[in-house]
């Protein structure tokens, strides 16, 4: 590899260098060994160029996987926690009966066993 022309490559840029030797040679395109001496060529890179001639007598590249932010369900459980202990308090101050507040203690229990269930 020559000096680094170009931009710089990005930990992103190698980490995606690093899926798409990973794919050719789970495809068989490149042997045990070549893929370590190019493991570490990708480690050692500076510039998206030269990332780029690591790839220039490989065929085509992996598709894109799409950028999906992580959900996060604890807002969501908060919202329904929320509202579970609202419902109790109601329900209990307005009929007077105080085994509706069993609803804020049984409400985590029903929460996880919906969670696991999706």
């Amino acid at each position: 590899m020559g000096e680094s022309a170009g931009p710089p490559a990005s930990i992103a840029d190698r980490e995606r260098a690093l899926r798409e030797l990973t794919h050719h040679l789970g495809a068989g395109r490149l042997s045990l060994t070549e893929f370590d001496e190019l493991s570490a060529v990708v480690a050692a890179a500076t510039s998206k160029s030269q990332l780029a001639e690591l790839f220039a007598d490989l065929p085509g590249s992996t598709p894109q996987a799409p950028e999906v932010p992580p959900t996060n369900p604890l807002p969501r459980l908060a919202v329904l926690a929320g509202a579970a202990v609202v419902l109790a308090v109601v329900l209990a101050l307005s009929t007077g009966n105080w085994l509706w507040l069993l609803i804020i203690l049984a409400a985590p229990a029903l929460f996880m066993f919906t969670a696991r269930a999706a």
